[in-house]
């Protein structure tokens, strides 16, 4: 968002962070049962679960927190667990061992790490990461002094939106083509929140003009893994002419039906940008 449309205030994540593993605990559902959430049915959608770490004070507040609303929590078949163990091994330090929470197709800050505390609550988490961090601002925040009248305003970056990656060829790389004037572009796609999986990732040489459908690759050594939450791992050979400043998009669809737009609307923390997947200035030889 900050080279695409006009500068934000936030880290650069550049084509983001994703992590796609295996993960292994009991359901947050179940937990939460078994605690004895005495919180009404009706409303569970004014309720959250706030996740919270002391381990080390933070860079802008005392604690690490976040939360997520309490009938999402509720919910079975959201697949939110109290992770135990990764790639069926112990749960690792640098991934929030003894025991962490992950919360798949919601913005990864909600996954926290280094688990202390569960609390049911009638309000969103108070941590500054849950109310003046990820949080898509409309675009008239445009400036720090702005945004603070809105921080209370906006609920906090719950879903993520669907995306695409081109991972290869890298940005300013040099590619050769094949006898057939074909070079490979690969990727991965995201679906959208709860609407996986993804069902097409398209490609285009031509500025968006014409797209052809790349191969996905779904497979899994567990015949019965459901990958609704999972990425997609795609490929394609696309013609293409020798040149300079060549620049290849990527676009996806999930089973929901949500595609990726050319672009998006700007806001002030840069969260949220899903717009085409790009990999640009390559040289082709």
């Amino acid at each position: 968002m900050r080279t695409k449309l006009k500068e934000v205030s936030g880290i650069d994540w550049f084509d983001g962070a994703v992590m796609n593993c295996k993960w292994t605990g009991p359901l947050l559902k179940d937990v939460l049962e078994k605690a004895g959430v005495k919180v009404e049915k009706e409303k569970w959608n004014d309720a959250h679960v706030a996740f919270s770490c002391f381990q080390t004070p933070t860079q802008d507040d005392e604690y690490y927190g976040a939360s997520i609303p309490l009938s999402r929590a509720m919910d079975a078949n959201s697949s939110i667990i109290i992770a135990l163990e990764m790639n069926d091994k112990p749960l690792p330090p640098n991934h929030g061992a003894p025991v962490r929470v992950v919360t798949p197709g919601i913005a990864g800050a909600r996954s926290v790490k280094w688990l202390d505390r569960i609390t049911v609550q009638m309000c969103e988490s108070s941590s500054y990461y849950q109310q003046h961090d990820y949080k898509i601002l409309p675009p008239e925040a445009d400036c720090k002094e702005k945004a603070e009248e809105w921080w209370g305003r906006v609920s906090a970056l719950q879903d993520m939106p669907i995306n695409s990656v081109i991972g290869v060829p890298k940005t300013g790389s040099t590619v050769h083509r094949d006898e057939n004037g074909t070079i490979e572009v690969k990727g991965y796609a995201l679906p959208s929140g709860s609407d996986g999986p993804i069902t097409r990732v398209e490609v285009s040489a031509d500025g968006g003009e014409t797209w052809m459908d790349a191969e996905l690759d779904q497979s899994h050594e567990d015949k019965d893994a459901d990958l609704k939450w999972a990425w997609t791992l795609w490929k394609a050979r696309v013609k293409v002419e020798k040149g300079k400043d060549l620049t290849i998009y990527s676009k996806a669809t999930d089973g929901s039906g949500n595609t990726q737009q050319k672009s998006v609307e700007w806001n002030f923390r840069g969260v949220g940008y899903n717009a085409w997947g790009e990999t640009s200035g390559i040289e082709v030889v």
